[in-house]
């Protein structure tokens, strides 16, 4: 049940446009009383067909450098854009 709740959420904040990883995490510990992890959020955008990986996102970081994010949309922001 709490994926289900995960997915709605993550559904409706990619209705306003691509936003990677990090900020999707963000937003649903925000949100949401008991939030999720980094590992669960990576499974629930990988598996859920509503969402799609457009690309990545270099992000920086003081002591790893810099690394990679996945950036995520929805299937309709992608087919209007």
């Amino acid at each position: 049940m709490k994926t289900v709740r995960i997915r709605e959420k993550i559904s409706d904040y990619l209705g306003l446009g691509p936003k990677n990883s990090a900020e999707i995490l963000e937003h649903i510990n925000s949100t949401m009383k008991h939030g999720t992890t980094s590992q669960q959020l990576g499974n629930v955008l990988s598996k859920d067909k509503k969402v799609i990986k457009i690309g990545f996102v270099k992000k920086s970081g003081i002591l790893s450098g810099g690394y990679d994010i996945c950036e995520w949309a929805s299937p309709d922001w992608v087919r209007e854009h």
